[in-house]
């Protein structure tokens, strides 16, 4: 080999080494930048009812926000996929198995959260997770939320 190039190998061997050594922990960097749970629960905006589609705040985030002491439909995007929450208002929020709204549903309080609906069940039975189609929201001073859903199927969005 030229003793011109040595020098040249040399350098790249190093170079080659230092990546070797350097690219695990640029990649654990990497992984401690992504969002933690915390981070992605403090996305959500004051004054919604926020969901997400895998527990612990995580994946797909749908922010809701009509109230009015109606309920209304999640949207075809959450619609039985909604796996963790965090209210974020002052008010109750209700969620719900079915929209238009039956006897399958239950309250949450005003600044509450749950990262993990797998073991929260409906009145009936069933699970909550992944299985939310409607809710509503209503101040403090509201006694119940109206039944059935504000307007016909389509008005509601079911």
């Amino acid at each position: 080999m030229n003793a011109r190039f040595r020098p040249l190998f040399r350098r790249t061997s190093v170079r080659l080494a230092a990546v070797a050594v350097l690219a695990p922990a640029l990649s654990l960097g990497a992984w401690a930048a992504m969002p933690a749970p915390a981070a992605l629960a403090n996305s959500c905006p004051g004054g919604y009812f926020c969901t997400w589609a895998d527990a612990g705040y995580q994946n797909t985030q749908w922010n809701l926000n009509r109230g009015g002491d109606f309920w209304w439909y999640v949207g075809g995007a959450a619609n039985d996929k909604i796996s963790s929450y965090i209210n974020n208002n002052g008010d109750y929020s209700y969620i719900a198995a079915n929209c238009p709204a039956d006897s399958q549903w239950t309250w949450i309080g005003p600044w509450a959260r749950n990262s993990n609906l797998a073991n929260s069940s409906w009145p009936g039975g069933g699970s909550v997770n992944d299985s939310i189609s409607a809710y509503a929201r209503q101040g403090l001073n509201d006694v119940d939320v109206d039944f059935p859903a504000h307007g016909d199927r389509t008005h509601a969005g079911c």
